[in-house]
């Protein structure tokens, strides 16, 4: 077998496998290698798309991670048309066989398999029609993970280059097309890099107008910065879904507990027409925050607006269905329990250009460190001696080794751009001398400070934090000491991206005058009305007038109190797009003018410049 022409399928499930198919042949059969040694041979044929592409695959295609040579590629496989194989059919010795064709044998009913239409064939190529394919093989559906395939392209293909794919299956069923790009070389600099960042998109609270306008961007990938699903779907204390965009649990709660809970969701939100085009469109890169388990989650997977125990069963489970439906080079391992079946930071590199390093701050976190009651507790808290105590940990330092990972990526990095991607606010954000929100950053500000002390220690250059979860676009300054150090010593910036559909503070305002039930509230609305007596006193009428009066005293206060924050909108959705170039790196936020109606306008909200060199802020237009 050629190995040049060889595709090696990397499985992401451990204990199991994917397989290497040969080039193709004169008579339109592909050749599997079934044993080693004994030279023995099968034949499948290729299959052939005869059905309306999307029939059969009703979550489409997504792509992530890509890398110079590849990225991942998914979809689903409608379980009622076809029924996959079991991840214990496929023992690990196949990927051994793969490379070392003398260590162990391949098991010899794969070819049974894809003539029972359990794998499906997928193809890449570089021309839209498929007129040419690069390459072609067949991937396993597993039944065992809700008929995902997951195949791992990395190694296979050309740099800074387009490519398409799809998948089809044994009985003519094929998938619409994805579409992806390729990175960088990892020895050179591109002249640029341009990619986008959301976050917070409940699919109950509005539509998704904000991933349509992203999927016709010009695009290197996507970030997305977490909260992707919400566990919750009808919470009558913050949700009030749209009438079309209601979701029933089979467990009947109003809250995802069990596996099905957890998957409805996932084909839900993923059964989008605007979701599905952003991700058949752009890689997309992503983490978690809290809502793909439960609200402001810590560990040891407690979920404390629903109790104060731990519950691993529950948050193993959550991992599971994230790690089968996002398009991410990583493994899961359900019998090493939930804090270690699924590690999600990593880094991505692009070129010299730029580096992607990703954290995790829900699974290894402490817990809120002056309570779990909400107003003056995790919200508009005088604050408490726990949050300076460098053992407060948002990254885990007792219970995972990310702290010291994120700081070695960070400060080791030859990249001339480090970019983290980061769930929640890292900058302080104070109101009347208090805290808003120690389930952010301000609740680790011990851990806060050691990090931003190493990192301007170290000399580290162009730091940028891409933040999500306040359902708010700001941009800020990221300093050591936030009291006492000028603009000139900052050392990054960070930019927050608005939400996709989830409540803003503009709408928790009309929710508070209006009587009015909005949905995923960045803040709970005890904490904003105790806001609005400070700033309004008692609401005696109710008119716009009021609620736009009340935000604007609102973001007036949030700039005094804190100079650091530079630029700071609370009142639509949207997101954000990252261009990076050797020079400076330039941030545009854009918004929508709403989510409650498919027909939706695009809107610059503000656009803002970093030199290179500098750790500082010249808003070019807002």
């Amino acid at each position: 077998m050629d190995s040049r022409r060889r595709l090696f399928l990397k499985s992401l499930l451990a204990g199991s496998a994917f397989f290497l198919v040969e080039n193709f042949n004169s008579n339109g059969l592909v050749k599997i290698t079934m044993a080693a040694g004994n030279g023995k041979t099968a034949s499948v044929p290729v299959f052939t798309p005869s059905f309306t592409p999307g029939y059969g695959f009703p979550q489409s295609v997504a792509s992530g991670d890509p890398t110079p040579t590849g990225a991942m590629i998914w979809t689903r496989v409608d379980p009622e048309m076809v029924q996959g194989i079991s991840t214990n059919q496929f023992d690990s010795g196949l990927i051994q066989w793969l490379e070392n064709p003398n260590r162990s044998r391949v098991n010899s009913s794969v070819a049974e398999a894809i003539a029972n239409g359990q794998f499906v064939m997928f193809e890449v190529s570089a021309a839209e029609n498929f007129s040419s394919v690069a390459l072609r093989g067949y991937a396993p559906i597993y039944k065992d993970f809700d008929n995902v395939v997951k195949v791992d392209l990395d190694g296979r293909l050309l740099h800074e280059s387009v490519y398409y794919y799809r998948f089809i299956t044994r009985f003519g069923h094929v998938t619409k097309t994805g579409k992806f790009k390729t990175l960088a070389e990892s020895n050179s600099t591109p002249d640029n890099c341009r990619f986008a960042f959301v976050s917070c998109a409940d699919y109950t609270n509005g539509y998704y107008n904000a991933y349509r306008f992203l999927a016709e961007e010009s695009l290197d990938f996507v970030v997305h910065l977490g909260d992707y699903i919400y566990e919750s779907v009808g919470d009558p204390n913050y949700q009030n879904p749209l009438p079309d965009r209601q979701i029933k649990l089979p467990g009947n709660t109003s809250k995802a507990f069990t596996l099905e809970d957890y998957r409805t969701l996932y084909r839900t939100y993923r059964s989008d027409p605007d979701l599905q085009k952003l991700h058949e469109t752009h890689a997309v890169i992503a983490i978690w925050d809290d809502h793909e388990f439960a609200n402001d989650t810590y560990y040891p997977a407690v979920a404390p607006d629903d109790s104060p125990e731990s519950n691993p069963s529950r948050r193993l489970t959550a991992n599971q269905v994230w790690f089968e439906y996002m398009p991410a080079r990583l493994i899961f391992d359900a019998s090493k329990g939930f804090k270690d079946s699924l590690k999600i930071y990593r880094a991505i590199r692009i070129g010299n250009l730029a580096e992607l390093i990703l954290t995790d701050e829900r699974l290894y976190r402490s817990a809120h460190p002056c309570g779990e009651g909400l107003l003056g507790e995790r919200y508009l808290a005088d604050g408490c001696e726990k949050m300076n105590d460098p053992s407060q940990s948002m990254l885990g330092v007792a219970t995972s080794g990310q702290r010291d990972w994120f700081l070695n990526r960070v400060q080791n990095s030859t990249a001339i751009w480090k970019i983290w991607g980061n769930e929640v606010q890292y900058t302080p954000l104070k109101l009347f001398g208090k805290y808003l929100n120690l389930d952010a950053w301000d609740g680790f500000a011990g851990e806060r400070k050691i990090i931003t002390q190493e990192l301007k220690n170290a000399g580290v250059r162009n730091f940028l934090v891409i933040t999500g979860d306040l359902h708010t676009y700001e941009a800020n300054l990221v300093k050591v000491d936030y009291e006492q150090d000028p603009d000139h010593a900052a050392v990054g910036v960070e930019f927050m991206v608005g939400s996709v559909t989830s409540s803003n503070l503009k709408e928790l305002v009309e929710q508070a005058v209006y009587g009015r039930v909005s949905g995923s509230n960045p803040i709970p609305l005890p904490v904003l009305q105790e806001i609005l007596n400070q700033i309004t006193g008692p609401v005696l009428n109710t008119s716009d007038v009021v609620v736009s009066e009340a935000i604007k005293k609102l973001s007036t206060l949030v700039l005094l109190e804190n100079p650091w924050i530079k630029l700071f909108d609370s009142t639509t959705h949207g997101y954000c797009v990252m261009e990076l170039a050797m020079n400076k790196a330039v941030c545009t936020a854009y918004s929508v003018d709403t989510v409650k109606s498919r027909e939706a306008k695009k809107y610059l909200l503000w656009e803002c410049e970093v030199p290179s060199g500098q750790a500082s802020l010249n808003i070019v237009t807002r």
